[in-house]
Formats: structure tokens, sequence, C-alpha cells
């Protein structure tokens, strides 16, 4: 199918299906009938002019694009379609190399269970295999665990990847000694009390990711012991070309 043909379709759909589901649909066949690349913005933004050559204004179309991203980021079927490309795209915009707090934060600790919370390519993942740690991650996107698994085999350790989104992973219940969080999303009430539940007497909760609140992440894991926390400006793994805000936290579950 030509593209032109496609966009048509998708117009038509749009046109005669005005509902916000239905929009959402039209949405996804037309992303998934994108080439890959590895920023975002360039997957999403160009929706924005189909929406205007659909007869809604600059202000419709930016607020229907905004809706429409966020679904893209949140609903399993958007996600596993958007992250798809962004890790097929090339030259990604991510650093490849472990995260810095996370190499930090497992600094003489004795090696145990590790979860990655959106494991993506790999990057912590192997690079916790290859301290020891008994690792395993998921992600939405089955390329992203396509490209994890082929890294660790490049590494010559051994991890578990799967494909899945949070809803739908079973966390458990004080079964791993490090979850690590970092370039996913803020945690929300409902993440702070799984990777509470989930973290065994004396496991830790690594997280890194730009922000905009207020002490939020903080008030979140105050449950915990607090071993370190961030509210800076600093060079994210993600975009690494300018300093953004970002929020850092090492916290660790009491023993009791």
């Amino acid at each position: 199918m030509s593209t032109m043909l496609w966009l048509g379709l998708t117009a038509a759909l749009l046109c005669a299906q005005p509902d916000p589901e239905a929009r959402w649909q039209a949405f996804l066949a037309w992303l998934s009938a994108r080439p890959p690349d590895s920023k975002p913005a360039n997957l999403l933004r160009p929706y924005r002019a189909e929406l205007i050559r659909m007869g809604m204004s600059p202000v419709e179309a930016e607020r229907e694009l905004d809706r429409l991203g966020h679904l893209a980021f949140t609903r399993p079927n958007g996600a596993k379609v958007l992250w798809n490309k962004v890790y097929g795209g090339r030259d990604p915009i991510f650093v490849q190399t472990p995260n810095a707090l996370l190499a930090s934060a497992i600094q003489d600790r004795k090696p145990g269970r590790a979860l990655d919370f959106g494991m993506g390519q790999g990057r912590n993942a192997v690079f916790l295999a290859m301290q020891g740690w008994d690792v395993t991650g998921f992600d939405p996107s089955d390329e992203a665990i396509r490209q994890a698994q082929a890294n660790a085999a490049k590494a010559s350790v051994k991890i578990r990847a799967l494909v899945s989104t949070d809803d739908r992973f079973d966390f458990g219940v004080a079964q791993w000694d490090l979850i690590a969080m970092t370039y996913i999303r803020s945690p929300t009430a409902r993440d702070a009390e799984r990777i509470r539940r989930a973290l065994a007497p004396g496991g830790v909760f690594v997280y890194e990711n730009g922000s905009d609140r207020h002490n939020e992440l903080l008030k979140l894991f105050l449950p915990l012991r607090i071993l370190r926390f961030e509210d800076m400006d600093a060079f994210p793994d993600w975009n690494p070309t300018e300093k953004i805000r970002l929020e850092r936290l090492v916290a660790e579950k009491p023993r009791e």
C-alpha cells in the first residue's frame, strides 16, 4: 500500500469516526506505518500536520496530539508500537553505558536478585549480570527485548528478558534485592507500593529521571531508608546534550 493511499484511508477513518477511541485507533494505525526513528518526537510530531489537514484548527490539533502522545506512552498497544520504532531506529539518543547512579549504588553490595523496570536494550541489565547479579528485566517493546538478549549474549552473560508492561508484570513480594527504574516515567503511588512490597528486606530501589515535581518522589518512598536523594540540573542519559532537572533516588527497605 502506498504512503498516500495509507494516509488517505487514515484520514477517512478519522473523519468518519470522530469519537476519541476511534481517533486513537486511527493514530495507532498511522504510527504503525511510520519508519523507525530513535527520537520519539520525530515519530509523533508529524501527526499534527495530518490533524490540521483533516480539518482541525492548530490549537485543536496540538491538544489532540498531546492526548494521543500520552496514550502512546501509557497504553500497552501504543507503548509497544512506539518503542519498537524508537529501538529500531539508527543513532540511539540515549547513553548506552550503564547508569552511573546504579553503578554507584551497587558498590560494596553482595549481588542478589535484580529487577530492571523498563529495561530497554539492556544496558543496565547486562551490566548487573556482569557484576554477578541474577537479573530479570521487562519492557513493552519486543524489539528492545531482542536487543537486550543479543547484548547479553555478546557479553557472555545470562538475563531473563520479558516482553511485558509494568501493569502485567508480577513484581511479587519480598523477592528482589535491587529494583532499578531509570528513565521510564515518574513513579505513581501504586508504583511505590508495589516496589516497597517487592523489595526483599535490605533491598534497594534505584531511580533516575527528569522531573518537574517538588519532592513528590521523596514523599512516595519515605517508608524506605533514603540513602541518596538529589534534585538538580544535570545531563540526562536520554538526550544528553543539555542539562535538565533530574531526580535521583537510592532507597533501602528496612531489614526489620
